[in-house]
């Protein structure tokens, strides 16, 4: 055995001990950096991935959107659509697995009593609830984005997502806030809804009403009321289910056919834009300048399901970098314990230090000897971690219920970040770089002490002096 590497082995096991509690103190502290590094990082990277996977439930990959919004009137419905031909062009592209156009509708929604109900309200002088609310309007008649939806729905919902016909999907919160004086059971309960044209008949009404009661001229306010106009009257629908999807959280949101949507909005035949769905989601950057590129959207704007959450992910990537540089000095100060371990060791170790360089050790022969304590303290150490860390990240959820009984503190609270259970993503990229340099940084920390006790005068060891 080489010198180095046999008085590197002596020093780890002094006599009379089976290794140097020194040198136990110095790997926990590399092992403790290395395991919570891997902790960390795995679940930033699972909470970021399961994230995604959430997203690309509720979410298509790809949106293209009219920016002019300019809808044609009711004489123009028998028109020819211009979506349909960048709708027939995009789905050409083989990534594209298909293509539906989608209404949104700001609406106001009223729970429709029944004829107990109705009575039960007038005795009590109270009024049935009423939300404003977003109303998507999808096509019934796409099976792609109907499965993935219906697929939401009975991962994430109660009920069905029917929606042919005059039914309707809503929110929980929106449920919730329909249904705070009169229940709602799926498939039985309706909701009257006022749509724009319906609130654009009434603003007009009242608007002539005000400048008629403003101008004290009896014959306007008259002409007013005996004007023949043809109000129109709320839209009613059947509630079919109701959708919990974590990310909606608190949006009064709700799901109809297309064509109820294209009517509530007055729009004809026209609409908001074209929801893309793709055969690989992360693949819609890449569709989209491919789209752009070829002059397939006619001016039309395409929008990736990562640049609508943008802001989001890079929230997530901030704190990732902010973990990786905090924690990164847990391994410094592991790199530190080690330099103090080797600093410490020279300090006992100074008279046999002398003796070997005056019996003819080489100078590389001492910077060897405190490298190699240093080289297996680090290797022992990571090791150490990586073991730990694979551990706590396999029995990680145990370890949350375990605390959460005895210590009754919620850690990764289902409340805030809307997951069950903790993610985790152990990338062999992270692991290797994070391993990789702690076994670095603490083999490089044993250099400077190597090299000061290197230089060492032999005589003056053998004296201590200093």
């Amino acid at each position: 055995m080489k010198f180095s590497w046999f008085i590197a082995l002596r020093y780890l096991k002094p006599k009379g001990t089976f290794v140097s509690v020194i040198t136990l103190i110095s790997v926990a502290g590399v092992a403790l950096g290395v395991g919570v590094l891997l902790v960390v990082i795995a679940v930033m990277s699972g909470f970021e991935k399961k994230i995604k996977e959430e997203l690309l439930k509720s979410e298509p990959a790809l949106v293209v959107q009219n920016p002019d919004r300019d809808f044609p009137d009711a004489a123009a419905e028998e028109s020819i659509p211009a979506w349909r031909s960048i709708a027939t062009a995009v789905r050409q592209h083989p990534e594209v697995k298909s293509v539906s156009p989608v209404v949104t509708v700001t609406a106001v929604l009223e729970k429709k009593p029944t004829a107990e109900e109705e009575k039960e309200l007038e005795a009590s002088g109270t009024g049935t609830d009423e939300a404003q609310c977003l109303l998507i309007g999808v096509d019934p008649q796409d099976t792609v984005q109907m499965e993935r939806l219906q697929k939401l729905m009975t991962d994430q919902g109660s009920g069905s997502f029917e929606l042919a016909g005059d039914n309707i999907v809503i929110s929980r919160a929106l449920a919730n806030k329909l249904g705070r004086t009169l229940g709602l059971t799926l498939g039985e309960s309706a909701v009257n809804v006022f749509g724009p044209s319906f609130l654009r008949e009434y603003r007009t009404y009242y608007q002539e009403q005000q400048r008629a009661k403003k101008s004290d001229d009896p014959s306007k306010k008259e002409a007013v009321e005996n004007k023949d106009r043809d109000l129109p009257l709320p839209e009613e629908f059947v509630v079919q289910g109701v959708l919990e999807d974590e990310k909606m959280g608190d949006q009064l949101t709700g799901f109809i056919s297309l064509k109820n949507a294209q009517k509530l909005a007055g729009k004809g035949k026209s609409i908001d834009g074209l929801t893309v769905e793709l055969a690989d989601a992360y693949r819609a950057g890449e569709v989209k300048f491919a789209l752009l590129e070829k002059d397939t959207l006619q001016g039309w704007m395409p929008q990736t399901w990562m640049e609508r959450n943008q802001r989001f992910f890079d929230a997530i990537a901030n704190e990732r970098g902010m973990m990786y540089l905090v924690l990164g000095f847990i391994s410094v100060v592991a790199a530190f314990c080690i330099m103090n371990t080797m600093i410490t060791m020279a300090v006992q170790k100074r008279k046999e230090i002398g003796m070997m360089r005056a019996l003819g050790a080489k100078t590389s022969q001492i910077v060897g000897l405190f490298v190699v304590k240093g080289l297996i303290v680090a290797g022992f150490g990571v090791g150490s971690g990586y073991l730990l860390g694979s551990m706590v990240l396999h029995f990680r959820n145990d370890l949350r219920r375990w605390i959460s009984s005895t210590f009754n503190w919620q850690i990764f609270d289902e409340r805030i970040y809307g997951l069950r259970e903790i993610p985790a993503d152990p990338r062999l990229v992270d692991n290797l770089m994070i391993c990789g340099i702690a076994f670095v940084l603490c083999t490089l920390a044993a250099v400077p002490p190597a090299w000061l006790v290197g230089r060492m005068d032999p005589a003056r060891a053998l004296r201590s002096d200093r």
